[in-house]
């Protein structure tokens, strides 16, 4: 058995095992989607009145995967279920066990099979450079507990979308636009926060100069994508184009919290501390929201800048490591979680060069206590009473030293830039 494949299985029996022991309440939206799609089918799923959470702000592709693992869990619950009534020296207290847990820890497979699929494209996209280095990048993603804690321990979803771009990535350098064009549409379908990737993409596409037959063979197929998927959501007699729109418009970017920060231990933390606030807010003559636009703006510039001048592995890669950094670290209305997409890239840089290993350390660490916040999970009183003294002064401190450790990163880009 290769290497990888053993590495794979381990992390793979270890997460599963590990999604059975606890789940965030976030995942209480997914059992409720997953259930009531198929109470009201897609023609009513979003024009339902009566959630027993919150109602569903994410595009189709989210709820379909929801619903599958709904199905997925009577499956297996039947196929178990079947066996405890048919063979006596069955034990009755897994059907208890699975009862209680079951439905939540598939809800993470998702997220799980997603942090595999990670570490499986940086190890093939490494491997050219050296084995070894490509098996180093693999492990040093899988063990990293930022990474664990998200998808085995919460099962949030950043890390589907955040496979699905750098599978595009992929398809890219290996100048196949139409695959690369169609896996960033699913991930934009499912979730869609890795937008912000998009003008890279494109950019890096461009320069490869593909035929006007391959852009047009690739952009049919995001319309499939994004249309064929959502007709059984689509009302009788409206257009499936202006259904989506709508959908995007009115439910994944209007019903959000639109706060300073959402718990992000970024530069708005350490300024105006994680207490939920509008970003509409003040600060000098602009709202944070606009200081956090143009700032995110400044810095995307010298990332289409290093794709137009090279199309390589580490151009790329770089680029994206930035964009991902800086929307969190400069754009408002930031979640904890939504450092997940810097990880991959960063990951692919250190095993690269062990100079960002530091960054690396300090980001995972500064991150995973964010995610810690709130939840305290496993609760563990000191760290609790540390974060919490003193009106949350660390939150603040820690956001300051993530914003340092980007301004460093920065710093390298730029003489990546300059090369």
């Amino acid at each position: 058995m290769r290497t990888i494949t053993k590495i794979l299985l381990t992390f793979f029996v270890l997460r599963f095992t590990l999604s059975f022991i606890t789940w965030h309440p976030d995942i209480n939206n997914h059992v409720d989607w997953g259930i009531r799609f198929f109470e009201y089918w897609p023609e009513k799923f979003y024009r339902a009145n009566v959630w027993s959470f919150t109602w569903p702000n994410q595009p189709p592709g989210t709820i379909y995967m929801f619903a599958g693992i709904r199905k997925l869990f009577e499956w297996v619950f039947s196929f178990f279920w079947s066996i405890n009534i048919s063979v006596p020296a069955f034990p009755s207290n897994i059907m208890l066990f699975f009862e209680k847990t079951l439905y939540q820890s598939l809800l993470k497979l998702p997220s799980i099979l997603a942090d595999l699929g990670i570490a499986y494209l940086i190890y093939k996209l490494l491997q050219e450079k050296k084995k070894k280095i490509a098996i180093l990048g693999a492990t040093i993603f899988l063990a990293n507990p930022v990474v664990w804690y998200n998808s085995t321990i919460w099962g949030q979803t950043d890390s589907v979308i955040s496979f699905f771009a750098l599978l595009s990535v992929f398809f890219l350098l290996q100048k196949k636009i139409f695959w690369a064009l169609l896996f960033i549409a699913l991930s934009l379908y499912i979730k869609i926060s890795l937008i912000i990737f998009v003008p890279i993409l494109i950019l890096f596409a461009l320069k490869q100069k593909y035929s006007i037959s391959g852009w047009i063979v690739g952009l049919v197929g995001i319309a499939a994508i994004f249309i064929i998927p959502s007709l059984p959501f689509v009302p009788q007699g409206k257009s499936p184009f202006v259904w989506i729109f709508e959908i995007y418009k009115d439910k994944v970017l209007t019903q959000q919290l639109h706060v300073i920060t959402a718990n992000a231990f970024n530069l708005w933390a350490a300024i105006a501390g994680i207490h939920e606030r509008p970003d509409t807010t003040l600060l000098g003559p602009f709202p944070y929201r606009t200081w956090g636009n143009m700032l995110f703006g400044l810095s995307y510039l010298p990332a289409l800048f290093l794709v137009f001048k090279k199309q390589t592995l580490n151009s790329i890669v770089w680029a994206l490591g930035l964009v991902s950094f800086s929307s969190f670290m400069l754009a408002t209305n930031m979640h904890e979680r939504y450092i997940y997409p810097l990880f991959p890239y960063l990951t692919i840089l250190v095993a690269q060069n062990s100079i960002l290993l530091p960054i690396y350390i300090i980001v995972s660490t500064i991150s995973l206590l964010g995610m810690y916040n709130f939840w305290w999970f496993p609760r563990i009183e000191p760290i609790v009473k540390i974060m919490s003294m003193g009106d949350r002064i660390l939150p603040r401190i820690l956001g300051l030293i993530n914003f340092f450790s980007f301004i460093l990163f920065y710093k390298r880009f730029l003489a990546v830039l300059k090369k």
